[in-house]
């Protein structure tokens, strides 16, 4: 049998949360500024506008007929699908920030 005091570490690890969320919210706010809902509108139609451009740059890759893929044309499709992924990662960042309750979105 083990001597760990379960509540004790359960009282003690909520605690650790809820100063993680107030470290969190100290920090974000102080740094991005308030959030507002037109903010994340803007990031998630800037997602789109990199996901266009990215899958340009593939279509322009399946369009090209010599089967000779020019290192321009690949840097293009790499430079474009890493520009995505930044945006959703980034996205996905303020997802978690928002469902951890370290941002709040204000309605303005």
């Amino acid at each position: 049998m083990s001597d760990v005091d379960e509540l004790a570490v359960q009282r003690l690890m909520q605690r650790f949360e809820h100063e993680i969320v107030e470290v969190n919210r100290r920090h974000i706010g102080k740094i991005t500024g308030e959030i507002g809902e037109s903010d994340v509108l803007k990031m998630g139609e800037s997602i789109s506008v990199c996901r266009a451009n990215y899958l340009k740059a593939v279509l322009e890759v399946a369009k090209n007929e010599d089967g000779n893929l020019a290192e321009d044309l690949t840097n293009k499709v790499r430079n474009q699908r890493l520009l995505y992924e930044e945006t959703m990662l980034g996205f996905a960042a303020l997802r978690h920030a928002l469902e951890r309750g370290y941002v709040v979105i204000s309605d303005a």
